[in-house]
């Protein structure tokens, strides 16, 4: 058994791959293996991915439906690591996470999950700008997406599966199903880059706020998450969701019964002509600073 399994979803990724893997690749470790999952793709990352393979015995490629989920959910089940650690292909790994996270969780077996900071870099604006991971404990993942997707290192152990409907913020989702009610260890050092693009879904912020709301509402279900303490997140979430849904989107997307009561409060503040001005100017200078957009 390897140590560590990295797992990278390849969709028409062939411009950014290579510098993906080479980030695991260029690690201070060596015991590790690296399943690129080629998930529909119709450029050249096939022949990318088969160079790679070809370069170094420690890269597997696999081959799944399209989508992100199906792509992970088909690493993990091919997955040989006693770790797992989640890259995307256009992102990269700092050189020491996998030395750092894993020597952590060996020395502390009561953890399950190691989580290290971010930097998010835009690549056409040349701008970069670190995220510090703010989560104190696993129960606030019911609360808010806290974790992107290669902050954590996990074991691999009772992991849940990525939910192969969901598109956005599903990442959210999984992290919340696997690691609540789990100890687990945030630092504050950088252990990722994120780049950020026009090609990848983080550009998409309107449709990320949406799905911020929709995930949320699974949550309340599965875990019973109410009460006073989610009522602004809750309602910030709705407030997220009305300014970025179109009508279509609301039709189309069936936002849990359980998320009604702060919608329906969201909807009477934007009917407040002086709240929803302030509201909306917020909202927007919020995106305009934001790496995603």
């Amino acid at each position: 058994m390897v140590k560590v399994s990295v797992i990278i979803p390849a969709y028409n990724s062939a411009e950014t791959l290579e510098r993906a893997v080479y980030s695991v690749l260029n690690q201070t470790m060596a015991d590790f293996e690296v399943l690129i999952v080629n998930n529909g793709s119709h450029d050249n990352t096939a022949n990318v991915i088969m160079g790679l393979v070809k370069r170094d015995g420690r890269v597997r490629s696999l081959e799944s439906m399209k989508g992100r989920s199906r792509a992970r959910n088909k690493g993990l089940k091919e997955a040989n690591g006693t770790y797992i650690q989640f890259l995307d292909a256009d992102d990269e790994l700092s050189s020491e996470k996998l030395a750092d996270g894993t020597a952590y969780l060996q020395a502390h077996p009561d953890v399950d999950a190691y989580i290290t900071s971010v930097l998010y870099r835009d690549d056409q604006k040349q701008a970069e700008q670190s995220q510090q991971i703010l989560l104190k404990s696993s129960g606030e993942l019911l609360k808010a997406n806290y974790l992107p997707i290669s902050a954590p290192i996990v074991r691999n152990i009772e992991l849940a599966s990525f939910n192969e409907d969901i598109e956005y913020n599903e990442d959210w989702l999984f992290w919340a199903e696997s690691l609540y009610d789990k100890k687990v260890v945030v630092r504050q050092s950088i252990g990722s880059i994120i780049h950020i693009t026009s090609k990848n879904t983080m550009a998409q912020i309107d449709t990320m706020q949406i799905y911020e709301c929709y995930v949320r509402g699974i949550l309340k279900e599965e875990f019973a998450a109410s009460g006073v303490k989610y009522w602004q997140r809750d309602i910030k979430l709705s407030l997220g969701y009305l300014l970025s849904a179109n009508d279509k989107t609301i039709k189309t997307l069936r936002i849990s019964k359980t998320m009604e009561w702060p919608i329906g409060w969201a909807r009477i503040i934007l009917a407040i002509p002086p709240l929803k001005w302030l509201i909306v100017k917020k909202w927007r200078s919020v995106r305009g600073r934001s790496m995603y957009g």
